[in-house]
């Protein structure tokens, strides 16, 4: 349906219960979670009470108070309360970032803002989020002329003219570009400062990018923001660091490493860690809980699968379906809903590119 980065009727709002038990919804409560249930898209609230009914054929998470929905074979924007306010016209929509979206018109992406006016052109073969003030866009009209990458600001002007091969979005000052079948680091004056001599150039998090070199099927480090190898390549794969911790692979088991490529959890996984809120989910024996940054199991490991949390709740399965847990460990959103993978690669996508 729509591109999300990394990366479109009124409707009636029923407060009905999806759990007998459960609290009732609180007006002040602004969380709005997004679910499946009968093939169809909704939200609930972080109680479990169905803000938003289960309409949409497709449906993104709520970035800056609004969510992508489908209708019919359009896409539009609906606000908490579950109220259309851009119309469905769009063949795609992305999520907001800094007051805009990337929306697409047949083969061709524009940006619009929170009321659906267009800021730009509808004349982008691919786009990105709008992350610094700036977004990288891919242009190519030019017959026998490969496309090339370069950022607009939220004017809709080109702040760094289209040059690059390809190009992502910016993360502490730096944005990753592909320049001869290489990828380095610009500035947002569009200077070079990180040669392009990696073959993988990942986002900047904590300080520190993931890269990788020797191809394809080459060995993945870490590099600060001057350049300088902070944690030499020698791993098969690696995670971006979030919380001060990242998981790198080595002959076949993952590990957790600190900034200074210190092992930071004394034990391996066969998947990788990612922490949020000082958690992360955990296998065992076949079964997901959670542990802290220390490797201490707080939450006994029980879930068909888990998520990361996010606002003290982590999705998990039970049962074959979805529903919600706390820090604790208790189920606050019993598993009422389907489980569809596109929801947790969502959220889980989401929050690691933007938290």
């Amino acid at each position: 349906m729509r591109r999300f980065v990394w990366l479109l009727v009124a409707v009636t709002v029923l407060c009905t219960a999806c759990k007998s038990g459960k609290m009732a919804a609180d007006p002040k409560d602004g969380t709005r979670l997004l679910v499946k249930q009968n093939g169809k898209f909704g939200y609930c609230d972080r109680h479990g009470n169905m803000v938003i009914p289960a309409q949409f054929a497709d449906a993104s998470l709520f970035s800056e108070g609004l969510a992508a929905v489908r209708v019919g074979s359009k896409d539009g924007y609906i606000d908490a309360t579950g109220k259309m306010v851009v119309a469905p016209r769009f063949q795609g929509a992305s999520v907001f970032r800094e007051g805009k979206s990337a929306v697409l018109f047949g083969d061709r992406w524009a940006y619009v803002d929170k009321k659906g006016n267009l800021l730009t052109e509808a004349h982008y073969i691919a786009t990105f989020a709008f992350s610094g003030g700036l977004a990288a866009v891919v242009v190519g009209e030019e017959k026998g002329k490969e496309p090339k990458a370069g950022f607009i600001d939220a004017a809709g002007k080109y702040a760094i003219r289209p040059q690059f091969d390809d190009a992502t979005i910016f993360s502490e000052g730096l944005a990753s570009v592909k320049i001869g079948g290489k990828k380095g680091y610009v500035d947002k004056s569009g200077q070079v400062v990180i040669p392009a001599v990696f073959d993988t150039a990942a986002p900047f998090k904590d300080g520190l990018a993931r890269v990788q070199i020797n191809g394809k099927y080459g060995v993945c480090g870490f590099i600060d923001t001057k350049g300088t190898m902070a944690i030499m390549p020698q791993y098969a794969a690696a995670t971006d660091f979030h919380e001060g911790l990242a998981s790198v692979q080595k002959d076949g088991k993952w590990y957790v490493i600190d900034k200074t490529g210190k092992q930071a959890i004394n034990r391996e996984f066969y998947i990788p860690v990612i922490f949020f809120e000082g958690l992360s989910p955990v296998t065992v024996d076949k079964k997901t809980g959670y542990m802290d940054k220390q490797g201490k199991i707080v939450i006994e490991p029980k879930f068909e699968a888990g998520s990361i949390f996010v606002d003290g709740l982590a999705p998990v399965r039970i049962g074959g379906k979805l529903g919600f847990i706390d820090k604790s460990g208790s189920v606050v959103i019993d598993p009422v809903f389907e489980w569809d993978q596109r929801i947790i690669d969502q959220y889980v996508n989401y929050h690691m590119l933007f938290n």
